[in-house]
């Protein structure tokens, strides 16, 4: 007892109150704002929004350490505010303690930077609009070390942070890995990358060419989802939309949550935004879990992300050190009025679900990103890779695989109809015709204005018919590509760009095809992700063939046509268009003339060629057209058509109208043709019908899954009016309710 008394009188000698050193202090400050490398990114990322920038690019080493760099594209720093910069409780955002109240911005305390230089080693380098040069400072415990110096930089500001916590070794010992610190930062960028509108993002290692995080400007909320999280959450998204609600002061309220198809074991944490400012709030995530635990399996997780904007006043930003907490007048009604449109949004999707065919429209699909979606997406579920295997959830085809099939070349079938290809450097037949086969126009509908085709039929009184061998050869021409500066097709390019859903872009680019389900109503089966969906891929053709003649614009490679009969290079359009009915001689001199007249532009541009008919313009032959897919050749029996609708339906006398409809021609001409269904079991219908029949079949079905639909992965910009041509008809999680199994 005696021993502790005394230990007690030396340490009461020892406790006089005084002041602590300027530097003490400043250090304990620092350690409550910047606790690890993730902070002093939000502090300075947010810095870099506050100056309106549009793109930020940051650059880790050894998790944020070593080396921190935040790159943006802002307003920058006027060069008589850097000998202030870093000392503490200097800013540009408020000015008076009521201005709390209004505050618009994520910072307005001016200790971020401050707290960083007494800490680690910060380099300053900024340039406003105004300047001529950018300006070079360094800084250390809040005083700049030396003069401002001028280097060369562009517009706005990079923020160098070396060497963290060099002057603390307990702090440095307490962080975690670098990979779990280069994680976490990750996790921030991500999540202010989602929510900022008009900013680009991207993050990467020190010493790797790879970027972890690569987000666009431009990009859309569901684009950005879809490129940090991958696919798996952007395609189970409902949009989440509130009214204002004066009375609880919520201006907006908006955001992402998953739907009912979306649910995971581990999932991602829920990101709160408030005021557009990053938080935790418990009280709303444990509100908004318990919701979805009504209709997610037990354990089930989902995703959600929400932005709530409350009038300033009645948010107090001013409660931790770091800002990623925040309190606010009526908090638990407006809990009860977020969780109640979460409730209401759920009901309608499990209310509306059914098991018949769904329009595709209907679902919210994903979305064409420029951007790099698998190196973020794989750091981002990192936590949630080792999943129970759900098998009404699980994809059991790659569409990046290649099948088997592909690799098996068959020789092109024999088809019966009334010109014949076959490949020069080894003749096959491709199409064939006899003695009793004339090319007769089948009539279509109104609604398949240029869908119609030309086929053979037996007839007893056939007129002159056209016995012809049309060769094609593949043949490497040394030219250099066309640059084509039209505007009237550069404004067409404008047109389908903007015209592009991206949405069903995505699915055409991520399908499986499957095959061919109706060759008469030109219907085929495609899958994506868990949907099955029934095309119609006469339309798929008909754009993929458009945008390709737009894009190859005359740069096209040429199939050229030999008639046999007369043996001479081409065929005569007089004795094309008398297969047209009712054309009358007149109308068909008409027709030729036009064609002829702008015979030059038809070949510079289109590779369309036209001879012989300087002395009369009955000896007109077309000699080649052009190609604009390698091994798939146009449906022949359609070039009596194709001619006709060249001639009659093109306006010749405006460029921009001239040169778009030469292209839908081009397009109808290279749809593949409808194949009438024939009775196999008929005994009235011939054994060489029903052999041309199913010759025709499986030589569509090959084209359409080697050549037509890899070439519509690649290739398609999905315009708007393609949605009616796609419908959903069934989904795996929906046939597993019905069947339990599949």
């Amino acid at each position: 007892m005696i021993f502790l008394n005394h230990n007690r009188i030396l340490m009461s000698a020892a406790s006089r109150i005084k002041a602590l050193d300027a530097s003490v202090v400043n250090k304990i400050a620092a350690g409550e704002i910047i606790i690890s490398p993730v902070n002093a990114l939000k502090e300075m990322l947010e810095n870099s929004i506050d100056a309106g920038a549009t793109h930020v690019d940051v650059l880790i080493k050894e998790g944020g350490v070593r080396l921190l760099q935040i790159v943006d594209n802002g307003s920058g720093i006027m060069k008589d505010d850097l000998p202030i910069l870093c000392e503490r409780f200097t800013t540009s955002k408020l000015t008076t303690f009521e201005d709390l109240n209004k505050i618009q911005t994520y910072g307005f305390r001016g200790e971020a930077l401050a707290s960083i230089s007494h800490i680690a080693k910060l380099t300053v380098i900024t340039k406003t609009k105004d300047d001529t040069c950018a300006w070079k400072t360094s800084y250390k415990n809040g005083k700049i070390t030396s003069d401002s110096k001028p280097t060369a930089g562009k517009d706005g500001t990079v923020i160098i942070v070396e060497d963290l916590f060099y002057n603390i070794p307990s702090r440095l010992r307490s962080l975690r890995s670098s990979a779990e610190e280069f994680a976490k930062i990750l996790d921030v960028l991500c999540r202010y990358a989602i929510h900022t509108d008009n900013v680009g993002f991207s993050c990467k290692k020190f010493g790797e060419s790879q970027f972890s995080l690569n987000v666009r400007s431009e990009a859309t909320r569901q684009e950005r989802i879809r490129s940090i999280f991958g696919s798996q959450v952007s395609n189970n998204l409902i949009s989440l939309d509130m009214q204002d609600n004066r009375e609880y002061g919520i201006v907006e309220n908006s955001g992402k949550i998953s739907n009912l198809n979306y649910n995971i074991k581990k999932g991602i944490p829920a990101i709160f935004f408030i005021n557009h400012r990053l938080v935790s709030c418990d009280p709303l995530r444990r509100s908004l879990f318990q919701v979805y635990s009504n209709f997610l399996p037990k354990g089930s997780k989902p995703f959600i992300y929400l932005s709530l904007v409350i009038a300033p006043a009645n948010v107090d930003v001013n409660v931790h050190p770091t800002k990623r907490e925040v309190r606010f007048l009526h908090e638990d009604e407006i809990i009860e009025c977020i969780s109640n449109k979460v409730q209401e949004e759920l009901q309608k999707i499990a209310s509306s679900k059914s098991f018949k065919p769904g329009s595709l429209v209907t679902n919210k699909l994903i979305s064409i990103d420029n951007a790099s979606p698998g190196t973020s997406s794989t750091s981002m579920n990192s936590a949630i890779s080792k999943i129970k295997r759900q098998e009404n959830k699980l994809i059991r085809t790659d569409s990046s695989q290649t099948k088997i099939t592909n690799f098996i070349r068959s020789s092109q079938p024999k088809i019966h109809a009334s010109f014949s290809t076959s490949i020069r450097t080894k003749p096959k037949p491709l199409l064939e015709s006899d003695e009793n086969t004339e090319i007769v126009p089948r009539r279509g509908t109104p609604e398949e204005e240029g869908h119609e085709t030309l086929v053979g039929q037996n007839c007893s009184n056939n007129s002159r018919i056209i016995k012809s061998l049309l060769h094609n050869t593949y043949e490497v021409v040394q030219r250099e590509r066309i640059d084509v500066n039209l505007t009237s097709i550069k404004s067409l390019k404008e047109t389908v760009d903007n015209e592009t859903h991206k949405e069903l872009t995505g699915v055409f680019a991520d399908m499986t095809y499957i095959g061919i389900v109706d060759e008469t109503r030109r219907l085929a089966s495609i899958q994506h992700g868990l949907k099955l969906f029934l095309v119609d891929y006469g339309s798929l053709c008909n754009e993929l063939f458009y945008q390709i003649g737009l894009t190859d614009f005359a740069n096209f490679g040429k199939i050229y046509i030999h008639d046999e009969l007369e043996n001479k290079e081409g065929l005569l359009l007089s004795s094309l268009l008398s297969r047209i009915d009712n054309l009358s001689s007149t109308n068909m001199d008409e027709i030729i003339k036009r064609l002829w007249n702008m015979k030059e532009m038809l070949d510079e541009y289109y590779s369309i060629e036209l001879k012989g008919g300087d002395d009369s313009i009955q000896d007109v032959r077309i000699n080649c057209v052009p190609l604009l897919l390698k091994d798939y050749m146009p449906p022949l029996s359609k070039l009596p058509f194709f001619i006709y609708r060249m001639g009659t339906k093109v306006n010749w006398g405006s460029e921009k109208d001239c040169l778009d409809g030469i292209l839908k021609q081009l397009a109808l001409f290279y749809i593949p043709e409808i194949i009438e269904h024939v009775d196999q079991d008929d005994v009235s219908v011939t054994q060489e019908i029903r052999t041309q029949a199913v010759s025709k079949t499986e030589y569509l079905s090959t084209v359409l899954e080697q050549v037509i639909f890899p070439t519509i992965k690649r290739r398609l910009l999905a315009p708007k009016g393609l949605l009616k041509d796609v419908i959903e008809i069934a989904n795996l999680p929906g046939l597993y309710k019905v069947f339990e199994r599949c």
